[in-house]
């Protein structure tokens, strides 16, 4: 029992708040790049730094701050949950990617598209979608605990 006191814990639940609403603020960008793309390409210059900066101060840090607050809940609960297990080490290597995709793929062609390359338009969406696919992957994953 005492495990589960551990999981249930005010402070394993507080790191889960936070877990959660880094989270939010991390992939809320992603849902938002579709109309700030399409304000871009009519010309819409403060749209473009705002795609950018968007990037930059919510998306990178907050998915950061959400996978490793998720380590910290794995460790907490490592009598519960393992990273021997297959949906969390999944989700972990899931995080790594989604953050080289972002650090690499989508905001250097936001810049490239905020400076008129209309081709890196492809970039950004289809880092979006990819964003969009892992954050869905991952939501079944912490949900449903496959090989828990």
């Amino acid at each position: 029992m005492s495990v589960l006191a551990a999981v249930n814990s005010t402070g394993y639940k507080f790191m889960l708040l936070i877990h959660i609403l880094a989270v939010v603020i991390g992939f809320a960008p992603a849902w938002l790049t579709p109309v700030l793309m399409r304000l871009t390409a009519a010309g819409d210059k403060a749209a473009a730094d705002g795609l950018e900066a968007s990037i930059l101060r919510f998306s990178l840090p907050g998915i950061a701050v959400a996978g490793l607050l998720g380590f910290g809940l794995a460790g907490m609960s490592e009598k519960v949950y393992s990273m021997s297990q297959p949906w969390l080490s999944t989700a972990a290597l899931l995080w790594l990617i989604l953050l080289a995709v972002i650090a690499f793929v989508a905001r250097p062609a936001i810049k490239a598209f905020r400076d008129g390359d209309e081709g890196a338009r492809k970039m950004v969406m289809m880092s979006t979608g990819i964003t969009h696919l892992i954050l869905v992957v991952m939501l079944v994953l912490m949900i449903f605990k496959p090989g828990a």
